[in-house]
């Protein structure tokens, strides 16, 4: 198999594709520099770079690729070139509208973490059903099979290790502006000085809300860590006791880790549909800013006040956490290029 892996510009793409491509093998083609020892891969994956799609289209012939992997909905800029196979693999779980790009009709499979997905996207008509393959969740799946050592993190970090760990991760201000960041990030991190509080903004709100950063430094105590922009989100929820949130798929990811979650919504609740935000039923839901502080204290002394509910959500939304999301990812694209 002759495998290319697309993350462009994002790099947060990154923790989606690394348990896949270590399976599968392949290169990575990426429009921002980003070395093997970034990714601490020891140089086992190569990496191309290249300016821009134009660039790289003038180039992709001499990889002969069999499949590109897409973690975002980028197959139009590849509507010219034949023999290649195109797999969507998403970059999350969410249930906002980004998700459910009319692009996803012109792939030729998608895989998807669980049976939710896979039902909203027939029902949508995005895609036939034989055209999706259930594989679980690999970016999560790899993670809780690893070694990874919460103590260490812990201390790398600087943390008070006798606090408990809230982990603040919003998603960015879209046009339905469906992020929490701008309306609740100065309580956070002024009145939750009794934790450490872990921030992590969504990229794009680096990238396109840099003076809301800004902020939020201007807030920060020394037990708060605000996490850069690519650094991945998992070890933050391992670590972590609570999750805060608005509309964002880290409720979803959450989800296997067992641990509360508090919604923060940006804007009555009213005006956000329930398809974006039934996920909200796993756990308080804050509107007042003025009121989080009691509310997380209530989630953290009584963490399984939402339990069944969570459990029921990660049923919905994932297969089997059985270490094999990537070994099942591999058997999908393979029977895909064998045209089975």
């Amino acid at each position: 198999m002759r495998i290319g892996y697309l993350i462009a510009n994002s790099l947060h793409y990154l923790p989606t594709i690394i348990p896949l491509i270590e399976k599968t093998g392949g290169v990575i083609f990426s429009f921002r520099r980003v070395s093997s020892s970034y990714l601490d891969l020891k140089n086992r994956i190569k990496i191309y770079h290249f300016r821009n799609y134009k660039h790289l289209l003038n180039k992709i012939s001499g990889f002969n690729l069999d499949v590109l992997i897409h973690p975002s909905f980028s197959i139009r800029y590849f509507k010219n070139i034949s023999d290649i196979k195109h797999v969507q693999v998403f970059h999350g779980t969410s249930d906002k509208p980004f998700n459910f790009h009319k692009s996803l009709k012109l792939y030729d499979l998608i895989v998807v973490p669980g049976e939710k997905m896979k039902e909203d996207i027939i029902k949508k008509g995005l895609a036939e059903e034989e055209k999706i393959e259930i594989i679980g969740y690999p970016k999560i799946d790899s993670f809780l099979h690893s070694d990874f050592d919460e103590d260490s993190f812990i201390k790398k970090l600087g943390l008070i290790p006798e606090r408990k760990n809230v982990l603040y991760s919003p998603t960015w201000d879209d046009p339905n502006h469906y992020s929490s960041f701008p309306k609740f990030i100065k309580v956070i991190l002024r009145e939750l000085k009794d934790y450490n509080i872990l921030v992590k903004p969504h990229p794009n709100i680096f990238k396109y809300r840099p003076w809301q950063i800004a902020m939020a430094y201007l807030y920060k105590h020394k037990n708060t860590f605000i996490c850069n922009s690519n650094i991945s989100i998992l070890p933050f929820m391992k670590i972590s006791d609570i999750l805060l949130t608005d509309i964002s798929s880290v409720s979803h990811e959450y989800l296997p880790f067992g641990k509360p979650m508090v919604f923060l919504s940006p804007k009555p609740v009213e005006k956000i549909p329930e398809e974006h935000r039934w996920i909200w039923h796993c756990g308080d839901v804050v509107e007042n800013p003025k009121d989080l502080p009691k509310i997380v204290e209530s989630n953290i002394h009584y963490k399984d006040k939402f339990y069944r509910d969570r459990v029921v959500a990660l049923k919905k939304i994932f297969y089997k956490f059985d270490g094999k999301s990537a070994d099942r990812f591999k058997e999908a694209i393979q029977k895909l290029i064998d045209g089975s």
